[in-house]
């Protein structure tokens, strides 16, 4: 089951950072995210979902490894040897129990930082990202659409042919330079430099424009409103939500530990769906299975929308979904027992 589970984990963690990157990389083309914050969003999307892909790997690896023992043959042997489906809840636990206990870290800790952490990273580069928009041989424009940025080559560090096209007021500059670059000053502010260069400022659609010569010339590079830290319900720590009264900070909580215990109950279940019956189909108990983990994965989510909207009491949270999750769990196995015996 540990090599199972390894396997199913990357297989789950590639299909879920492929998804990521063609999102992120949507993003950044539209402007919504700085290239520069690409990879650094990957990682933080990663942490995120990390408890869900845990669980799914949970779930699938024990499923799997039970499905070939049914299609091998191979309980019949564990069943003549005196043992029943009921032996398989000690070894189970033992596989489980430490993966849940990380799951349980991962929801509760590492995600809300992640997710918390990963909006402030995305705010910051976004705010810094004006610095990287004099590229080679592009015209850039910055995230206030007031100003245009062109740079022909890069020698030595220094840029050729410079033009940059500002809008103030009603105005627009046009500066066109020989060199330029960037530099930041002891403040910390970002400059762009212009040597050799020529200025025209005037009203779009007259002919009234004043012309500047200049030697050297610098510009302020815009920094944009400092970021805000992201203030949403799934960014918000445990111990907030915890001592919170808020309806939509409950169903939060209650969702974070509906992870790890679902995480549970579905382990244990995976034991008796995985009996193979040769005459009802090859995939047939694999599709009820996958249909089972998904119809428990949504009933969490729409419970934490009641929860939030107060359709479903505080005090009693997701606890009697899992209640019946469980008992429906117990059932599985004594059909499996009954049908054993029979």
């Amino acid at each position: 089951m540990s090599w199972v589970a390894l396997g199913t984990f990357f297989v789950l963690l590639m299909l879920i950072m492929t998804t990521q990157i063609v999102r992120l990389l949507g993003q950044a083309a539209i402007g919504a995210l700085a290239s520069s914050a690409v990879w650094a969003m990957m990682g933080f999307a990663a942490v995120r979902y990390l408890p869900i892909l845990l669980s799914l790997m949970l779930f699938f690896s024990i499923l799997a490894v039970l499905t070939r023992l049914w299609k091998d043959h191979e309980m019949v042997i564990w069943f003549v040897s005196g043992r029943s489906i009921m032996s398989f809840i000690r070894p189970i636990l033992e596989f489980t129990i430490p993966v849940v206990i990380l799951i349980a870290l991962l929801s509760m800790v590492l995600s809300p930082w992640a997710l918390e952490k990963g909006q402030e990273y995305k705010e910051k580069s976004l705010s810094r990202q004006e610095v990287t928009q004099v590229a080679p041989g592009v015209f850039r424009e910055s995230p206030a659409a007031d100003r245009v940025y062109f740079v022909e080559n890069f020698t030595g560090g220094n840029g050729n042919n410079v033009f940059v096209q500002l809008r103030r007021d009603e105005k627009l500059t046009v500066i066109l330079a020989e060199k330029g670059g960037l530099y930041l000053d002891s403040d910390g502010s970002r400059w762009l430099w212009l040597a050799k260069g020529r200025s025209y400022e005037g009203l779009p659609g007259t002919a009234a424009y004043e012309t500047l010569e200049f030697e050297n010339a610098r510009l302020r590079i815009e920094a944009g409103d400092p970021p805000r830290s992201s203030t949403s319900t799934r960014a918000t720590s445990t111990m907030a939500l915890w001592n919170s009264a808020l309806p939509e900070h409950k169903a939060e909580l209650a969702w974070r530990l509906a992870i790890p215990v679902s995480a549970l109950i579905l382990s244990l279940a995976a034991i008796p769906l995985a009996f193979f019956n040769p005459r009802g189909g090859r995939a047939s108990n694999l599709l009820v299975a996958v249909f089972a983990y998904f119809f428990y994965y949504n009933c969490i989510n729409i419970a934490q929308a009641w929860l939030s909207d107060g359709k479903i009491s505080l005090m009693l949270g997701m606890w009697p979904l899992h209640a019946a999750a469980l008992l429906i769990t117990l059932g599985l196995f004594a059909w499996r027992s009954k049908l054993r015996g029979s």
